[in-house]
Order: structure tokens, then sequence, then C-alpha cells
């Protein structure tokens, strides 16, 4: 349609005999009318029409019309030859940035074509910015003549560069030029020449125009870095950082010496990231991160923010400007500084908005922010809740390995939140948590199979999962273990093992294991029948509100076990059950005025899935939240 209405415009034009009015008529119309119309009568070979309204145009200052306008002069369509006009034109076109005038440009002045033939300096100028301009041919003349060093700068690494984009864009010869040019370097490093083994090495490290060869590009840089190559240590210490830090603090230090800012800065966050404390690393790694801090690299300032902040480098902890330099290191684009940020914000509960709006910008590559978000979004802590998109951010970091990610899916499964309500494809999520390292995936593998809702129940799989997190230190985990031993359920019927790993949890702190030892030390199974002991261990967990343990102390005072009866004392400890919402408690309050019998809880276990973090708004999300607090090298 737009089509049909465009030739009906020019019909109609064509009807009022604009076609061949004068310059004064031709005024009247838009930019772009004249150049369709241009185009238009080009296409019809009606070649002086074309060249009116394209002089009109190109006297309006459209470089495309311009540019069209020399090559009618250079042709000589509508207008006779002329190279002078020709040149003139391409001139305005290439000062307006057409990256084909700009080539076409450029070879006029090498080859005097239309205007005085100029120096090879001048020349070299156009062709770089039609090449900068992404013109082929130009990569390709560029690479020659960074190779040949003529009229520019002779510079090999240049000339590689751009002979590659002239491949990538299908240039003709850009191949053959390109085996000319690493045949060249390979020579040189062969001879001993430094830089051409440093390019080399980096060749071979991005598989560039040869074999991906990690080793040889090792072989390369050790050989240039040993000359002194300043670039080529830096290179050396960058790779070398994971696998070999004390061989990459030695080639950084080495190339920062030599004045080698970024080596400063690296070699500045290794050393924070071993915790070096050694008084002259110490000293060379703040005076590069202030040097880096003064030059506004954001690298830098986060590394400087990271080491106050976790007392690094031999010096006390502190929140010095901590905030502050996050957010300048965020907006300097560091991924790691704006996750961190946000976490911060998010902890001191400063911006919630704001803090979404750093994740959203570091998720983009960050798998902690990834998660962070999906946190967020599932919480709606100063934020309105949404489902979805903490799917959408925790499918993309589990899609990138995150363990928690994949905990949470199967949390949301489990749940039916945002989803529909699958236990088998909790399990599947949970699985994959778990053989990356997720504790509480593992805890609710081991509820599901106990349990046994909406999948077949498994004991012995539940027991593999506990025991697993009780080895691991896990409290809940060794209380449901112990358990499953004075039940004989996925493991063999041993009270004394129960009492051991109650034991172990109630030592740690949890207080349903502090209550299970206590009633197997006053049924004497599976350890020797002891009240006092009985006592102790019920009086801790009762000490600390829980209200079975409550009920049970009350029984004790009430019966004389493990001390004195005191029906006073017994009625405390009913009544603070009672007030904890234990109905059992009530019942014995009653029958210690009556004379009746008590009643009391027996096994406590945690046998529901691990969700608090969805639901629980006082939770420490310090726990949950995902910062990098690493220097980044």
């Amino acid at each position: 349609m737009k089509a049909l209405l465009s030739l009906l415009f020019i019909a109609s034009l064509a009807g009022a005999g604009l076609y061949f009015t004068g310059s004064n008529d031709v005024r009247g119309s838009s930019d772009s009318d004249m150049m369709q119309l241009g185009n238009f009568a080009y296409q019809e070979k009606r070649y002086e029409d074309a060249f009116k309204w394209y002089e009109n145009a190109a006297n309006q200052g459209i470089a495309e019309a311009q540019f069209r306008l020399s090559q009618m002069y250079q042709k000589g369509e509508g207008v006779d030859k002329d190279e002078t006009a020709a040149t003139h034109w391409l001139f305005k076109a290439a000062s307006q940035g057409v990256a084909q005038a700009e080539y076409e440009y450029a070879i006029a002045l090498e080859f005097g074509r239309g205007i005085k033939r100029a120096q090879m300096k001048e020349v070299a100028v156009w062709y770089e910015k039609a090449a900068q301009h992404a013109y082929p041919e130009a990569m390709l003349k560029v690479a020659k003549l960074y190779f040949s060093g003529s009229g520019i700068n002779k510079d090999i690494q240049q000339a590689l560069t751009w002979a590659l984009k002239a491949k990538n864009k299908h240039v003709a010869d850009a191949d053959t030029f390109l085996k000319s040019i690493i045949q060249q370097v390979k020579k040189l490093a062969n001879q001993g020449d430094y830089p051409a083994q440093h390019m080399l090495a980096l060749m071979h490290q991005r598989g560039q125009a040869v074999e991906k060869d990690p080793k040889l590009a090792l072989v390369w840089l050790r050989k240039a870095a040993s000359k002194g190559h300043a670039d080529a240590q830096y290179d050396l210490g960058r790779t070398l950082a994971q696998t070999d830090p004390v061989s990459a603090l030695y080639w950084l230090q080495k190339a920062a010496n030599s004045g080698h800012a970024q080596a400063g800065y690296m070699a500045a966050a290794l050393m924070a990231t071993q915790h070096d404390t050694k008084q002259k690393n110490v000293s060379d790694a703040w005076r590069w991160l202030y040097h880096g801090k003064q030059m506004d690299q954001p690298k830098v300032v986060y590394n400087l923010a990271i080491a106050l902040h976790q007392g690094q480098l031999g010096l006390p902890e502190t929140n010095f400007k901590y905030q502050t330099w996050l957010e300048q290191a965020a907006r300097g684009g560091v991924t790691a500084s704006q996750n961190d940020y946000a976490v911060d914000l998010i902890l001191h509960r400063k911006s919630v908005k704001k803090a979404v709006f750093w994740l959203r910008k570091a998720a983009q590559n960050d798998v902690k922010s990834q998660f962070n978000l999906g946190l967020i979004y599932a919480r709606g802590d100063g934020i309105t809740p949404d489902d979805d998109a903490a799917i959408q951010w925790w499918k993309q970091a589990a899609e990138n390995d995150s363990a928690r990610a994949k905990m949470m899916l199967g949390l949301f499964y489990n749940l039916g939140r945002g989803v529909g309500r699958s236990e088998k494809e909790a399990v599947h999520w949970y699985e994959q948590a778990a053989k990356l390292g997720d504790n509480n995936a593992s805890y609710n593998l081991g509820v599901l199979y106990y349990n046994g809702r909406g999948i077949d129940r498994d004991y012995n799989k539940a027991a593999a999962f506990f025991h697993q997190l009780a080895k691991n230190g896990d409290t809940a985990a060794q209380n449901m273990y112990a358990s499953l031993f004075l039940e004989g359920q996925g493991v063999k019927y041993s009270p004394k093992n129960a009492v051991r790993w109650f034991r172990k949890a109630a030592s740690a702190g949890n207080i349903k294991a502090m209550f299970n030892l206590a009633t197997q030390y006053r049924t004497g199974v599976g350890i020797k029948q002891d009240d006092k002991k009985a006592l102790f261990w019920y009086k801790k967990a009762a000490m600390m509100n829980f209200a079975p343990a409550q009920n049970a102390m009350g029984y004790m005072y009430a019966q004389g076990r493990g001390t004195k009866v005191d029906k006073d004392a017994a009625e405390v400890w009913f009544e603070k059950a009672s007030d904890n919402g234990l109905s059992l408690a009530v019942q014995n309050s009653s029958a210690l005025k009556q004379h009746g019998s008590f009643a009391l809880l027996r096994l406590q276990i945690d046998n529901s899935i691990r969700s608090d973090v969805l639901t629980d708004k006082t939770i420490d999300l310090s726990t949950w939240l995902e910062p990098h607090q690493q220097a980044v090298l």
C-alpha cells in the first residue's frame, strides 16, 4: 500500500509538471521527496531528471544525494563526465560520514583523481574513517597500510585486527593477506622478536587466525615476558591468576614495576584475594588501589571497597565509604559491584526499588544477581510480589548452574506457587540443586521421601539424605536421622545410634533434639535411665520457650523425677506450656489439681519442608542474598 501511495504521489507530481520544473519549484519539496524522486528517475534511467533532483538535494546538504551526484559526474550519467566535480561532491559526502564516499575519496587522493595527489598520511586518514564506518574494502586497505607502515605507523597487531574484520566481511583477498600476516608474525617470533611473540601468544589464546592452543599461548607468553615485555608479563599474570596465583603475582608485579597500571591494579586485587600480609606487598597493593581510585578505575574502586570492608591486606575491617564506592563502581559498569550495591541497599533497608534497578543491570550476565532478583520478587519486600518474574530469573540462574535457584524452583513446584503443584517436578529440581551442594534441597528431598506425599514413600532415600546432612553438621537432619533409628525406618533399628545423633544435635543447640535426648534419658531407651540428665535437657529446651519441654518440666516437678516434688513449680511450667499453645499442658494442669495422670509428648521432629525464606519477613536475608564480595581480577 505504501509503495502504491508513493507511485501515485510521484505520478501526481509528474502530472503537475514538477519533473521538469526549475530549481525554484524544486526547493519547495522536502529532502525525502527530492531523494525519492531522484531515485525513481534514476531507476527509470531518466538520468537528467535524476541529476536535477540529486543536485538540489545535494545543495540542501543531503549526504546521500551528494554521493550519488559524485557518481553521476564520474560515470557521465545525465551530465558530462567531470572528475573534478565528482571528487568535489565525493568530499562533501565523505565529510558527512558516508563510508563508501570516504573510501572512494581516499582512492581519489591516493591516485590524484580529480584532485591533487596527496601524501599517504592524509590518504590513510580517510581509509581509516571508512574502515571504522564498517566499509569492508576499506578494512582490508587499512590492514595493508598498517602492515607496510605506509602513511601510518607500522603495527602488525592492527594489521591483523583489520584483516580479520575484512575476512568476516568476505572481502576478496582478505584470506590471502591474512596468511601473509601470520607468516610474518611467526617468522619474527621465531627470530626472538618479543612483540611478535606476545602477539602470537594472544592469537593462540583466542584462536585468532590460528588454532586455539592455550598451552602454546603460554609458551610464547613466557618467552616474551622473560625478555621484559610488560604487556606479555601482564597477560601471563592474568592468564595464571586462577591456576597459579603465586606465579601470576610475580609476573604482574614485574609488569607493574615497569609502569603497567592495569598489571598493578590486578596485582593489588590478587594480593587482597590471597590475604597477603607481607609488608612490601601490602604497601604495593594499597599504592595501586589508591592510584586506581584516583584514576577512576571502576574495578579498582570496587576492589578497594571490598578490601576495606573485609579487613584485607592487614587492615582492620571497616565500612569506610563502602556503599559510596560500591555505587561508584556500579555506575562504572562493574557487574559484581552492581550486585553487591543492590544487596547492601536491601540489607540496610534503604531502597528495594533502587536495588532491583541495579540487580536487573547486573543480571544480564551475573548468576548471583539473577538469583537475588528472583528472591526479591518472590518475597515482595518493598515491591509488588511477582511469582512469574521470580521463576523467570531463577530459570536463568538455573541455566547458569545456580544451586539455590534450582532449590527455589523445586520449592515453588512443591508449594504450587506460580506453577502447578507437582512433587515429582519438585524432586527433579531439588535433586539438581542437591548435586550442586544445596543443603536445603537435600533436606527437602529427605522430607518428601519421608512423608511420601505426591511421590512414593522411601525411607531408605530419606535416610540417605538426612545422613549426608547430619555428617555435615545440619542439626535438624541429625534429629531426623536419629528418629529413624528409633523406628528402624531406612536404617537398622538402633536406639543407641538414635541417642548418639540426638546428642550431637542437642549439643549444637537444636531444641527438638534436646527434648528427644531428654526423653531417652527419662525412658532409658538406648541409654542408661537417668532422670537428672533428662531434667537437664528438658530444662535447656524449656528455657528456649519450647512448649513440649515446658510441659515435660511440669511433669518432672509433679512426679519428683530428677528433683524434689514441687507442685508449685509444676504448675508454673504447665502454665508456660499452655501459654505457648500446648493444649495438653492445660489437661496436665487440671490433672495436677485432681491428682490425675499426666500426658507427655514423645518424639519431636521437623518433617516439613524448608520454605521460611518465602514467608518469614523477619528472616535474616544476609544468609540468603548472594553478594560477590571478592576482588575482581
